[in-house]
C-alpha cells in the first residue's frame, strides 16, 4: 500500500518529464532538418548561377555538368542544332529548357535552338546528332 501512494504521487512528474523530453528531441530534429534543406538549397541556388558552365569533352560527347546553366547560340556554350543525349547510368534524365523541365532517355536526340538555356539535373553527354 505504501508502494502504491508512492507510485501515485511521482508518475505523473515522471511522464511529464518524458512528454517533455520527447518534444524537446522532437523540436531539435525539425530544427536540424529545416537547417539541412535550407543549406541544400541555397547551394542549388548558388550552383544554378554560376555563369562560366564550361564543357568538359568525354571522347565524341560534351560533358554539361550537374545543374549549370549552358546557353545555345552564337558565342555560347552550345551551338544551336540537333544533339545525342548520353545519361552515364545509362537511365532517363531530367533536362530543364527555358525553364521547362522534360525527361529524356539515353540515346535520344534534342534540338536546340538559338537563345535556348539548358540545364541537367546531373551530368550528361551531348553529342552533335549526324542526321539532320
Amino acid at each position: 500500500m505504501l508502494f502504491a501512494t508512492a507510485f501515485v504521487d511521482w508518475f505523473p512528474w515522471a511522464l511529464s518529464v518524458i512528454a517533455l523530453a520527447a518534444l524537446i528531441a522532437l523540436a531539435v530534429r525539425f530544427v536540424l532538418l529545416y537547417r539541412s534543406m535550407k543549406r541544400e538549397k541555397l547551394d542549388r541556388i548558388a550552383a544554378s548561377r554560376e555563369e562560366n558552365a564550361t564543357l568538359r569533352i568525354e571522347g565524341d560527347f560534351f560533358v554539361m555538368t550537374a545543374l549549370l546553366a549552358y546557353h545555345v547560340g552564337a558565342g555560347k556554350q552550345l551551338a544551336a542544332g540537333k544533339y545525342t543525349l548520353k545519361t552515364q547510368d545509362g537511365g532517363e534524365i531530367s533536362l530543364q529548357i527555358n525553364g521547362v523541365v522534360a525527361d529524356f532517355a539515353d540515346g535520344e536526340t534534342i534540338c536546340l535552338k538559338e537563345g535556348d538555356v539548358i540545364r541537367a539535373e546531373k551530368d550528361v553527354g551531348l553529342k552533335v546528332s549526324e542526321d539532320i
